[in-house]
């Protein structure tokens, strides 16, 4: 009978239809059957982190346990799985004593494969022994290590370690081997602040490395801060207030230190040129004199010479001082409404000037006026500082300070 094309394409259809039912049926039926070999397989540990540490326990022998397995499955599932989808844990979260434990183990297989489509064969050991020992721990101290050095006109300050400590756990013995943390950092030509998070060492009381993969840490990094700040030497300076008889052309001076340096941030050091000290009126220094003050400084800058503060030693040129009697003394800016009087009657005021000069001043030269702008507008008797005038030079003032008793009226 001769078959049709169209018949034909039908039987090849049908044919191909079937080759696909069997396929289908066999791979079902488990005659697709297949192993795969995964070696070296490694255990974790459940609990051991944890639980175990609450209860004052640790792993010491079993923790690097490596198994070989031989899986079964059909094609399409074994084909999924490798060494890095395949999982052996081992629970040890409910193990309450030290000793050595022999444990079963539990496969986990990818979310996409049912545990019930895979057979283990066969498998280098079928349970896992540990090792339980008392866990010790211990604080030690981080230290810097800081190379390198920086551009002159730049300094590193103390860096800073956080956290300053880190506990070290492990058996007794191991842990008696560490005696701090070392982190270390490279800085070549640095002109900026440096801040990073990095490893340490474990170190032993030798100086010597101690590499121990038993040991825990608290913290797998440290932050370390350095600062790298600017260094600028700044003259330091008085601002002198002159007056009649204590011109600054009339004074010999010197300052010690001269200068100090000073480390800061840059942007405001540049802005700085020297550091003024102190006002000084020298119509308050009698005489030749030393002074000392505190060095100032601008908020986030450091004295890093070491002296906090300055003597400035004064001597007078070819000056004497005359003291007269005044008796002229008056009052300006009093409250509308009152009227000030003397209840000082005349003051000794001291004079300072050449020979020459002096000699042309007496007590008529010679006036204090008081003023009121700031003082109490209540009626009373009062006492307020006053200021000395000479007349007719400009080379003799008075020196020291001066009171004057008042007595504040209404009109």
């Amino acid at each position: 009978m001769k078959i049709s094309k169209s018949q034909r394409a039908v039987y090849i259809m049908i044919s191909i239809l079937v080759a696909v039912v069997f396929w289908l049926y066999v791979d079902n039926t488990g005659a697709n059957q297949r192993d795969v070999r995964l070696y070296n397989v490694p255990v974790t540990f459940v609990g051991a982190e944890d639980d175990l540490a609450e209860r004052g326990l640790m792993l010491t022998a079993g923790e690097d346990t490596k198994i070989d397995l031989r899986l079964q499955g059909r094609r399409q599932v074994v084909a999924q799985l490798n060494k890095n989808n395949v999982k052996i844990q081992v629970d040890v979260s409910n193990l309450m004593s030290t000793g050595t434990h022999t444990l079963s183990y539990s496969i986990l297989y990818p979310n996409s494969i049912s545990p019930n489509s895979v057979t283990v064969v066969s498998a280098s050991l079928y349970m896992v022994t540990v090792e339980v020992s008392e866990l010790h721990s211990k604080t030690i101290d981080v230290v810097a290590d800081i190379n390198g050095s920086v551009p002159d006109g730049y300094m590193l300050r103390e860096c800073v370690v956080t956290p300053s400590t880190i506990t070290v756990s492990g058996t007794k013995e191991d842990i008696a081997e560490v005696d701090h943390a070392l982190v270390e950092v490279t800085l070549n030509g640095a002109t900026s602040s440096y801040s990073e998070y990095l490893s340490y060492s474990l170190i032993d009381i030798k100086g010597n490395p101690v590499v121990n993969p038993k040991l825990r840490c608290s913290d797998d990094k440290v932050r370390l801060e350095v600062p790298v700040v600017t260094l600028k030497e700044l003259p330091l300076e008085i601002d002198w207030v002159e007056s009649g008889g204590s011109q600054k052309s009339d004074i010999s001076y010197t300052i010690s230190p001269k200068s100090i340096m000073v480390s800061g941030d840059e942007s405001l050091l540049n802005q700085l040129d020297s550091i003024q000290v102190a006002q000084v009126d020298l119509s308050q220094v009698m005489g030749d004199d030393t002074l000392e003050y505190d060095i100032p400084l601008p908020n986030g800058c450091i004295n890093e010479s070491g002296t906090d503060t300055v003597k400035v030693s004064i001597r007078f040129r070819n000056l004497q001082t005359k003291t007269v009697e005044c008796s002229s003394i008056s009052f300006t800016n009093v409250t509308e409404g009152y009227t000030a009087s003397a209840v000082t009657q005349s003051l000794d005021v001291t004079l300072r000037g050449t020979d020459a000069e002096l000699a042309k001043v007496d007590g008529k030269n010679v006036r204090i006026v008081v003023d009121l702008s700031e003082m109490s507008a209540a009626v009373g008797t009062y006492t307020a500082k006053a200021k000395v005038y000479v007349d007719g030079t400009e080379s003799v003032g008075a020196i020291g300070s001066y009171q004057v008793g008042y007595r504040l009226q209404r009109s």
